[in-house]
């Protein structure tokens, strides 16, 4: 297999994953500054699951101890996913396209082309495909890969709250928690938001942390940074799952690729949304405007926009954030339970299934949870 092909054939096997990936040459050269022709082709025998070393070096018809190196390798550039089981190595393939991009943009191992990769993803969220249309089926449909998180803080005792949106809990259980800087602001730095504020938890953590790509923290800095973010006007978006969530990401619009998407290129389809909307009380709304300033997406339409002496709420915009709700003066804004409710799966596996079958390459993403023989 030649180099160009083993290239083009990873490209393929990455197009069946639950997002998808972004269409376009971009992606090959990406792709060659992540991985070198033989970890590309060991790339095509990984499974998107977890799998023994023992198996995969069989398959690959490799070395043991060759195969662990060029893995871990691997795991240390974020391009896999490297854990043990009762002290055997397992390792994965990344089967979300995003997480392809952004751990290799925090990690720093010699030899790879940081400053090229850094431009190329800069084009891509440049134009708006980074995330885009690789995600979407015939019918322009897809399953969101995260959701909105709603300032705690700014959930009124009115407001029927889901035990899922609470974000502490999910903090006060978790056995490992890390904290990595944030991918799109460090190739994008359009603004002065804060940076190390990327939060993973449980088995995702450990493994950024044991590949240096985070640093581990403890419970009450985790909340402290949560809530640094949000007085920073940062967005909470998190795992579209209930369970356990791997990840909140604090995302502003001018950098984040996700927001961006909306903001910058009109994607508003392919923004996660929360189980709140914001809500403007007319009778104590002032016009003031600082909903407007404080909103990320620009759901806010100030009062001086046809709306008479007070500001209105775009539905079809507003994440549910809560972001305006603490920038009222007036106490005028509430968050209120969108309807219908959004529907979260239950854990990752059932994210997965619902996001390949909407995509119509369920039998597909399904052989490629199967090792593959060279």
């Amino acid at each position: 297999m030649d180099n160009d092909s083993v290239y083009e054939d990873l490209c393929r096997k990455l197009s069946v994953t639950p997002t998808g990936v972004p269409k376009g040459e971009k992606l090959l050269d990406i792709l060659k500054v992540l991985f070198t022709p033989e970890e590309a082709g060991l790339a095509l025998i990984l499974p998107f699951m977890p799998t023994p070393l023992s198996d995969i070096a069989d398959a690959a018809e490799m070395d043991l101890e060759v195969a662990a190196r060029t893995l871990s390798r691997m795991a240390d550039k974020g391009l896999v996913y490297a854990s043990e089981e009762d002290g055997s190595p397992l390792f994965m393939l990344f089967g979300v396209s995003w997480t392809l991009f952004k751990y290799p943009l925090v990690s720093s191992v010699p030899g790879v082309d940081y400053q090229r990769l850094r431009r190329l993803c800069r084009e891509f969220l440049a134009e708006g495909t980074l995330i885009g249309d690789g995600a979407l089926n015939a019918e322009g449909k897809h399953v969101p890969v995260g959701r909105i998180l709603p300032i705690q803080e700014n959930l009124s005792s009115e407001t029927e709250v889901l035990p899922q949106d609470l974000v502490y809990p999910y903090i006060d259980r978790a056995d490992w928690i890390s904290v990595s800087e944030c991918a799109c602001r460090r190739i994008v730095g359009a603004c002065d938001a804060p940076k190390e504020v990327c939060i993973a938890f449980g088995r995702q953590a450990k493994y950024l942390v044991e590949r240096n790509m985070a640093r581990r923290i403890v419970h009450h800095e985790a909340k402290r940074i949560h809530k640094m973010a949000g007085d920073a006007g940062l967005v909470s978006v998190t795992s579209n799952t209930k369970d356990e969530i791997g990840i909140i990401c604090h995302c502003c619009s001018c950098c984040c690729a996700q927001l961006g998407a909306a903001t910058r290129h009109g994607h508003y389809d392919l923004v996660p949304k929360g189980a709140y909307i914001a809500s403007i009380d007319r009778d104590d709304c002032n016009g003031c405007g600082s909903c407007f300033d404080r909103c990320p997406v620009k759901a806010i339409v100030p009062a001086d926009a046809g709306n008479g002496d007070t500001a209105r709420v775009d539905l079809e915009r507003c994440l549910g954030c809560g972001l305006c709700v603490s920038s009222c003066p007036d106490d005028a804004i509430s968050l209120v339970q969108r309807s219908p409710l959004p529907d979260v799966p239950r854990d990752v596996v059932a994210w997965m299934e619902k996001a390949v079958e909407t995509r119509g390459v369920k039998e597909e993403f399904l052989r490629e949870l199967q090792i593959r023989k060279r």
